[in-house]
């Protein structure tokens, strides 16, 4: 378990790059992120 305010700040380093492709696709680049975030993108992911 981690406080809020770890989690906020781990967040606040996260940096997403949206590269828009030819066929107007796009693909998120994700950067700076660290074990943290890496949970919060998948379970994001599994949601939707």
């Amino acid at each position: 378990s981690k406080s809020t305010k770890f989690i906020k700040n781990s967040l606040l380093n996260l940096t997403v790059t949206v590269d828009y492709m030819r066929n107007k696709a796009k693909r998120y680049i994700y950067a700076n992120f660290d074990a943290i975030n890496t949970l919060i993108l998948r379970q994001k992911g599994m949601k939707s």
